[in-house]
């Protein structure tokens, strides 16, 4: 049966890539694609004089949720590329565009009902239901792609190439235009359905598309000639405290190219791609460099359309007022309790799945429900906020979010049996069920309100207050919760607290395992539990570890190794008296690890810091490592955007040039000497963030390392 690979739009028309019987070939459709105005219709037959505007009617459409129909103008367009540049000319008129930031091709899915993967007839009709999980996917040849430069340690455009590899097949020692148009005839003989790269939207792609125009080669990777964008550069935004860089995809016509590093193709694979890319029916080569936010909204777009509710553009909402009583209260985020410090046996963890999706649906927390005012007198009301809930309708976003979780429950459930890829499909869904709850408090979500943020935090933090009731209630010592998650210890049953817990909220509460023994560590300057750190060995031998520099993204691969070691000697332990008895194994590590920084043997390539940068070089006000790395990669012509990762060693932290004191990770080389005191100081912390519940501080371990007095065994105790 024919199977929709990919759809792409050119010159006025829709072009469909189906797959069957092994080949891949296109059918082009005329298309019109529409943007939508509000306006007084009396306007229809001037705007329809306007440049690239094909035909203009009054349609009945719905311009916000919750909203009755009213008369829009439905503006049919000759040609896509004008589109925004009109709607911002109606705009500026006092008007209001929607739907223009649908493409060609996502509008002429949703009008077909088609999507990627889709199953079609002969006739190229679908024959396919979107939701089904019982689906059949073509069989499709996919080859990774992989261009070297001939300065492999600091590459650039202007270097030449010097090997292309795809597949098995290498292409090596001869003329670099030679190369490349042999790399076009070798594409065009495989003829790939999928071309794999890692990084080929950052560095590769863009480089082999330079170096092609500076040989003056012909390259072709599609299927047909490619359209390469001619400025194609990357964006850095702002998310979640972050700084991130985006860089500009390189679609391919009529074959797919999947960077392996995106995010959802790094999370869920090719098949959890495509299982995405049936349900929010988005071009795969477009959604696998999406995040899963986008992803979201994508599905609460296709719902909106179905029923009738237009899209905003450039939609930047305001939050309404509210006194300071009034933010006191519903601004409050959800309910994180201090861990008590200390370490436990026989723990149990509990967590509930998918918390605020679940309170989404069940709640029927929507932007056009909560506040309502059709139902100002509604007897349900939100925890905290007193804020109504709608009791006639239920609410976009519930209807998108539910086929999402039980999708996920199904995909779960089928994982437990061993199924690799069916682990991947749900991790997805997990990322797009998570992000949704973010979208609700994002001024520019073209579905989101803040007031059903804070509804959904509200929720959640009445949910954790009756489940620490309930686990009392039977007995339970609370150790820490974290928004949805739950430790305890004694009492009865955790199994049976869950079943308890489950029936009475209507959430269902997992119990995601039990501990031989758990540490919650103190915060380094003070003795307060701190909120997000903790280790242990659960009782299917597992170590669960959160928080610690083995963690986190930035730690060099030399203290990852460090803290996986002195954990791993502590593996061996069951009860609390028996993980104190590891302690002088652990020391030793750290003094192995400690004695080969001091001694100048550790790798350099293992000391590099990675971290991600939040402004252009200009913009740096204090010259600190991560500025002086730039500067040093910037005289070697390369350029790092913000939101792009930088990697450098310490050399001499304490220098008063600030240029000496890292080298980035790009420029080392078998002269470079790291600064011993910094990474041994490094060291000593990273161990300390294991060990300071034992007892063990910087300045303690210092002495241990250095040959001073050792604590004994039988003093551990009476420190916590």
């Amino acid at each position: 049966m024919p199977h929709l690979l990919d759809i792409d739009y050119r010159d006025g028309c829709i072009i469909l890539w189906v797959m069957h019987a092994g080949r891949c070939t296109p059918r082009r459709v005329r298309y019109y694609p529409r943007i939508y105005l509000e306006c007084p219709v009396c306007n229809r037959h001037l705007i329809s004089t306007l440049p690239q505007v094909r035909k203009v009617r009054v349609e009945q459409k719905i311009t916000s949720l919750g909203r009755e129909p009213e008369d829009v103008l439905a503006i049919s367009l000759d040609d896509w590329s004008g589109a925004f540049k009109l709607a911002d000319m109606l705009e500026q008129r006092g008007w209001k565009a929607y739907n223009v930031d649908l493409p060609p091709p996502r509008q002429f899915l949703l009008e077909r009902g088609l999507f990627p993967m889709a199953r079609l007839d002969p006739q190229l009709h679908l024959d396919d239901n979107q939701q089904t999980i019982d689906y059949t996917t073509p069989e499709l040849r996919s080859l990774h792609l992989k261009v070297t430069p001939r300065s492999a340690k600091n590459p650039c455009f202007s270097d030449p190439v010097n090997e292309i590899t795809l597949g098995e097949h290498i292409l090596e020692g001869m003329p670099e235009a030679d190369m490349i148009e042999a790399l076009s005839s070798l594409v065009k003989d495989t003829d790939p359905d999928v071309i794999l790269t890692n990084g080929g939207d950052s560095f590769q792609l863009p480089y082999l598309y330079h170096r092609a125009q500076e040989a003056g080669a012909a390259l072709q990777l599609g299927r047909e000639q490619d359209e390469v964008p001619r400025e194609n550069k990357g964006r850095s935004y702002f998310s979640y405290g972050r700084i991130i860089y985006k860089p500009g995809g390189y679609p391919l016509a009529g074959r797919l190219h999947i960077d392996e590093q995106t995010f959802i193709v790094r999370e869920g694979g090719m098949r959890g791609l495509i299982d995405l890319g049936r349900i929010t029916g988005i071009p795969l080569q477009h959604l696998s460099r999406l995040s899963p936010g986008s992803a979201v909204t994508a599905l609460q777009v296709d719902q909106a359309l179905k029923d009738g509710v237009m899209v905003p553009w450039r939609r930047n909402l305001s939050e309404n007022f509210k006194t300071a009583e009034e933010l006191l209260h519903a601004d409050r985020g959800a309910l994180i309790l201090e861990p008590r410090v200390g370490i436990y046996e026989n723990t149990a963890e509990m967590d509930f799945t998918s918390l605020f999706p679940h309170i989404m649906v069940t709640k029927n927390i929507s932007p056009e429900t909560v506040l309502c005012e059709c139902c100002p007198d509604s007897p349900v009301r939100v925890p905290f906020t007193g804020y109504n809930i709608c009791q006639q309708r239920v609410g976009l976003i519930p209807r998108v979010i539910e086929p999402l979780i039980k999708r996920r429950l199904i995909y779960k459930k089928l994982a437990q049996g061993g199924s690799q890829e069916h682990r991947m499909m749900q991790n997805v869904l997990k990322w797009l069920l998570v992000t949704s709850f973010g979208y609700m408090g994002f001024n520019k979500a073209r579905f989101g309100r803040i007031e059903c943020h804070e509804s959904i935090t509200a929720y959640a933090r009445e949910i954790l207050l009756q489940t620490m009731e309930l686990a009392q209630g039977m007995g339970f010592e609370i150790l820490h919760g974290i928004v949805d998650s739950l430790w305890v210890r004694g009492g009865g049953d955790p199994g049976e607290l869950c079943d308890l817990v489950s029936e009475t909220i209507g959430i269902p509460l997992e119990l995601k395992g039990h501990y031989h023994w758990i540490v919650f560590p103190s915060n380094r300057h003070n003795r307060a539990g701190a909120m997000n750190r903790y280790f242990g060995l659960m009782t299917d031998g597992k170590l669960k570890v959160r928080g610690i520099e083995l963690r986190r993204r930035d730690t060099p691969e030399f203290i990852r190794r460090l803290q996986r070691d002195m954990l791993e000697r502590m593996k061996c332990a069951r009860t609390v008296d028996e993980l104190y008895g590891t302690i002088p194994c652990v020391l030793d590590v750290v003094r192995r690890y400690a004695g080969e920084i001091v001694c100048g043997g550790a790798d350099p390539g293992e000391l590099v810091f990675t971290t991600h940068t939040r402004h252009k070089l200009e913009d740096y006000r204090q010259k600190g490592s991560q500025a002086a790395a730039l500067y040093q990669l910037r005289e070697e012509g390369m350029e790092v955007q913000p939101g792009q990762a930088v990697q450098y060693i310490y050399t001499d932290h304490r220098s008063r040039y600030f240029y000496n004191r890292v080298k980035a990770a790009e420029l080392i080389d078998s002269d470079t000497e790291y600064d011993k005191k910094k990474y041994y100081d490094i060291t000593l912390r990273a161990a300390e963030s294991i060990l300071r519940p034992f007892g063990y501080d910087r300045d303690v371990l210092d002495d241990v390392v250095m040959g001073g007095a050792q604590m004994r065994v039988e003093d551990f105790a009476t420190l916590y």
